[in-house]
């Protein structure tokens, strides 16, 4: 009976001392980012340990599956981050030892500028830049003023994912912006637009 106490107990104390499963996780900065800009993975190890490795796995919108993008080391706490670029919707991954996190993705907007060309004519130019072509796509010019926002015309993007085109400017001040809408942008994209242009006239 003493024995069988004992070995009972000796039990517990190595079930209670026995390693905790290894973990990582992983978080991202923003949920979204304009082509061509850098968003911040980071997470933690388990153990907490400085120097442990972490794989960062990436698969990009049209992958069937993740691939190695980086390793990085821990630091201070089991701590580790990373800095990507991702250049189109993009799911990642932290891989330690055995151990996979959960899954992030960071949603991308297709960069967009507008230009003022000629002011007398009320010419401008966009630009929508991203990993692959939007040749004859359509892009929304908008007027913002202080009631809303007004839907000038629809233009379509030529074969280098630009156009040209015309606005009747007011007298005064006239804010306008170049919108690209998630039915044109998808897949692998959602919405972007330009910033705000500000023309005197």
């Amino acid at each position: 009976m003493v024995l069988a106490a004992l070995s009972a107990t000796l039990l517990a104390v190595s079930a209670g001392t026995a390693a905790s499963p290894q973990s990582v996780t992983i978080s991202v900065s923003r949920p979204s980012v304009v082509f061509g800009n850098t968003v911040t993975l980071s997470g933690k190890v388990s153990d907490s340990k400085v120097g442990e490795k972490v794989e960062v796995l990436a698969e990009p919108s049209g992958a069937s599956s993740f691939s190695t993008l980086t390793t990085v080391d821990t630091t201070a706490g089991g701590q580790w981050t990373d800095v990507v670029k991702p250049t189109i919707e993009t799911s990642y991954q932290a891989k330690w030892k055995s151990a996979t996190s959960s899954t992030v993705t960071v949603k991308v907007r297709p960069l967009i500028t507008l230009t003022l060309v000629n002011l007398s004519t009320g010419t401008f130019s966009t630009k929508v830049t991203a990993a692959r072509s939007f040749a004859g796509k359509f892009v929304l010019v908008q007027r913002l003023t202080s009631t809303g926002v007004t839907t000038l015309k629809k233009v379509t993007l030529d074969a280098s994912s630009s156009a040209s085109f015309r606005v009747r400017l007011h007298h005064g001040r006239s804010r306008l912006r170049v919108v690209m809408p998630t039915s044109q942008t998808a897949p692998g994209y959602i919405t972007g637009m330009s910033k705000v242009l500000m023309v005197h006239r």
